[in-house]
């Protein structure tokens, strides 16, 4: 398995967690990494139990989340839930 590479100025799909909002027909948000968090704390969408790295993204379009709070335009978001996005 490879490691993507992150960081500022990467393109991501964030990939929600569905778990409480299975039926839920939002996209997957796509935007770019502007600033690295802190390496704990908790997500705007994942409540985090284990230490890890967060990452600011800047959204291409305002998101709304699952749970219909929004829109946001950028947010904190763990590094597990980030995928880079395929290059165009």
């Amino acid at each position: 398995m490879t490691t993507q590479p992150f960081g500022v100025g990467v393109q991501v799909i964030v990939r929600l967690d569905r778990t409480r909002f299975p039926d839920s027909l939002i996209d997957d948000p796509i935007g770019v990494i502007v600033a690295a968090g802190e390496s704990e704390g908790a997500g705007l969408y994942a409540p985090t139990v284990v230490r890890e790295r967060f990452w600011v993204v800047q959204f291409e379009e305002p998101f709304f989340g699952l749970d219909g709070s929004g829109p946001h335009d950028s947010a904190r978001i763990p590094q597990s839930f980030l995928e880079a996005a395929p290059e165009a």
